[in-house]
């Protein structure tokens, strides 16, 4: 296939990613027309833009859909395969339910801004997922990272929201130090910039290639939250709003792990895979330990649900050893994650709407009878605690189940994984005690407490629909 071709094809097939990011960076320019005005002006702006974000969305999905089959480009920029697709559904569906969200949340000063980052970030997870080359996968990282840094520093304008905007940034400049780093080292040391030359040429670097390895795997450590690049997390949660700490649980984590896949997937090689299988198994067990313990004494719901996610970050890279060590395709990963997505940010909206109503969210005390008070919102939430837990009749079931049946089928090869698999049972326990501390404040009874009246259609309709797909995706499990 000849170069021209070659443009032409990754162009057609990153189309939806393409309009996204391109519509995103109008949206933003068009902020700048967007006057502050009455009550009634903002009303109308934020449902304007918000409508107009849904319908680039929605027609992005199109795109997607009526696409064509994944071609084989040689060794671009860019491929399309199963890895690729199921980032761009990830991207879309996590978009879909954070933009329901940020309709009644979203910063009436900064609209523009607001949707135009949003729209940039969810398009540039699919370009992650087709790169094949350093130099576009980290332009699709960056293309998160920079968007994710005005976000947080314009939804929330007081000291709390400086202070979380300060920390993930600082940090998050230290991890792409590690990652560039070790994408220099690896172009260094295998001569190619194209991540399935460099896939090949793993064993061919011997210790050196190991150690840049190890070097791009802690820049990505700090975008799906494992220990030891968590800190920033739990006072980022606490410190930004409910919707964008929604947004900071699951978008930079798919980012992430779809760039580890990408850059330690398959085919790497017997050499490479003896060193990224001990630090994983390492990464996880401490990840896993951490953000359960820690979050087991929280009494901050933000910081709770931030070492859950660090937790979650753990069971992850336990699918991520199985995908290596079997070199198989990575859907258990990615059925984890949509299910994540599910569970997650269908609590945190229904924490929106809570929030929006008038009642308080900070505490794990705040819930307490909150059924009584916002009897919809608490059903919502806890059908995801209990799909957290990951108990059946829920998508989280079948998520930690096949990690655990991953792993423990990894045994066989090497008794380490059969160790892995009673840590994540051990854990799983843990997490339970929290999660259903969580769940019992929801259903304490009190003649004291007042009704919430005031009701957000966007936050119902987004945690609907999370509580219908971590239901429905029990019985016919979900497939990206």
């Amino acid at each position: 296939m000849d170069t021209l071709q070659t443009i032409k094809s990754s162009v057609a097939h990153l189309s939806p990613a393409i309009l996204l990011i391109l519509s995103g960076s109008i949206v933003m320019a068009a902020s700048l027309v967007l006057k502050s005005g009455n009550a009634r002006d903002v009303h109308n702006q934020r449902n304007g833009v918000g409508s107009l974000s849904l319908v680039l969305l929605l027609v992005a999905g199109v795109l997607a859909y009526l696409r064509g089959a994944p071609t084989e480009l040689g060794h671009g920029l860019f491929r399309f395969d199963s890895t690729a697709i199921a980032a761009e559904r990830l991207a879309f569906l996590g978009g879909l339910i954070v933009l329901l969200m940020s309709w009644s949340t979203a910063p009436r000063a900064h609209l523009g801004e607001y949707y135009g980052c949003l729209l940039i970030i969810i398009g540039a997870i699919p370009i992650v997922g087709a790169a094949n080359d350093l130099v576009s996968l980290f332009l699709g990282l960056e293309l998160i990272s920079i968007p994710t840094y005005v976000l947080l520093g314009i939804v929330k304008n007081d000291n709390s929201g400086a202070e979380a905007t300060i920390k993930y940034f600082l940090l998050s400049a230290f991890a792409s130090s590690f990652f560039l780093l070790g994408l220099s080292y690896l172009f260094g040391f295998i001569g190619s910039t194209n991540l399935e030359v460099i896939q090949h040429g793993y064993q061919l670097g011997g210790k050196l290639t190991s150690f840049a390895l190890v070097l791009v795997m802690c820049g990505l450590a700090f975008r799906i939250t494992a220990v030891p690049f968590h800190f920033y997390a739990p006072d980022v949660f606490e410190g930004t709003s409910l919707t964008m700490a929604g947004i900071m649980s699951y978008l930079p984590k798919v980012a992430g792990f779809v760039a580890l896949i990408r850059i330690v997937g398959s085919g790497i090689g017997s050499s490479a895979v003896d060193i990224v299988i001990p630090v994983l198994f390492v990464c996880s067990a401490i990840t896993m330990l951490v953000g359960n313990f820690f979050a087991s004494a929280q009494n901050s719901l933000r910081r709770l649900l931030a070492y859950s996610s660090v937790a979650h970050t753990g069971y992850l890279l336990l699918a991520m050893t199985a995908l290596l060590r079997d070199n198989a395709e990575a859907n258990v990963l990615f059925s984890y994650l949509a299910a994540y997505a599910a569970m997650t940010l269908g609590f945190f909206a229904c924490l929106g709407e809570i929030e929006a109503a008038g009642g308080k969210t900070m505490l794990v005390g705040d819930l307490s009878g909150m059924f009584y008070r916002r009897p919809a919102a608490s059903v919502g939430m806890t059908v995801c605690l209990i799909s957290m837990i990951g108990l059946p009749l829920t998508a989280g079931f079948w998520a930690k189940f096949l990690v655990f049946m991953g792993t423990i089928a990894s045994g066989a090869k090497d008794p380490w994984s059969i160790a892995m698999a009673i840590l994540m049972a051990f854990n799983a326990v843990i997490a339970a005690g929290y999660y259903w501390r969580v769940l019992s404040k929801l259903y304490e009874k009190s003649d004291a407490y007042v009704p919430l009246r005031v009701f957000r259609p966007s936050l119902f309709i987004a945690y609907t629909i999370c509580v219908v797909l971590t239901v429905v995706w029990f019985f016919v499990p979900v497939v990206m």
